[in-house]
């Protein structure tokens, strides 16, 4: 019996397909839960790839929209203007300060007593006591009338001493608004101001140097 080519090509491909069908019929049931398991994690990472990308994006984008909003202020050289005008008007001064009191007419005697002994100048500055409001300020029949019956600082020093009773609040925050100081002059540089308190700590030991920013723009 003779075998035609084609039958002989019809036998060896079926002979083939039937052991691979045998072979896999072994092999999957052993690695199907593996090979299922990772097209899962591969089909997960590949939907939250993108979304990924996008959280970083905003974040992104919301870091550098806050460095911005910190960096930039909202009027540019308005705002930068308005910093250089509030520096100037600021000056740092030197306060000689010769004793400090809440009480008002213990200062006041201080004052008083000060001047007549070394013939000092005690300058008021169009100010008086209150009593009923406990408030060493402007004169009732001051011109300036926005002040009238409140403090006004003294803000500039002189060339020869000059005592006047200020509230240290005013120059140093950290003080009680009701804490009086007895001044007897204001400088401009540390080195006068140096020398003029080792001259009054002769008299007065506990005398000291007040350094603060001292506000010199217009207060009306």
């Amino acid at each position: 019996m003779k075998l035609s080519l084609d039958s002989i090509k019809k036998f060896l491909f079926g002979y083939l397909g039937s052991c691979i069908n045998l072979i896999l019929k072994s092999i999957m049931p052993k690695y199907i839960k593996t090979v299922i398991s990772l097209l899962a994690i591969v089909i997960f990472a590949i939907q939250c790839k993108p979304s990924l990308k996008k959280e970083k994006s905003k974040n992104l984008d919301s870091m550098m929209s806050s460095e911005l909003n910190q960096s930039v202020p909202e009027n540019g050289a308005e705002a930068a203007s308005d910093t250089e005008t509030k520096n100037e008007d600021y000056e740092t001064a030197f306060v000689i300060v010769l004793d400090t009191s809440e009480q008002f007419y213990k200062m006041y005697d201080l004052a008083m007593a000060t001047s007549k002994k070394y013939q000092i100048e005690f300058d008021t500055i169009e100010r008086t006591y209150f009593p009923e409001t406990n408030i060493w300020g402007v004169s009732q029949s001051s011109i300036d009338e926005i002040y009238r019956g409140q403090y006004f600082p003294r803000r500039k020093g002189d060339e020869k001493d000059k005592l006047s009773l200020e509230y240290m609040y005013w120059y140093d925050k950290k003080s009680n608004d009701k804490n009086l100081m007895l001044v007897s002059n204001i400088f401009p540089f540390s080195m006068d101001a140096e020398l003029s308190v080792a001259a009054w700590r002769k008299s007065f030991p506990q005398a000291f140097i007040l350094q603060c920013e001292m506000y010199m723009g217009c207060m009306h």
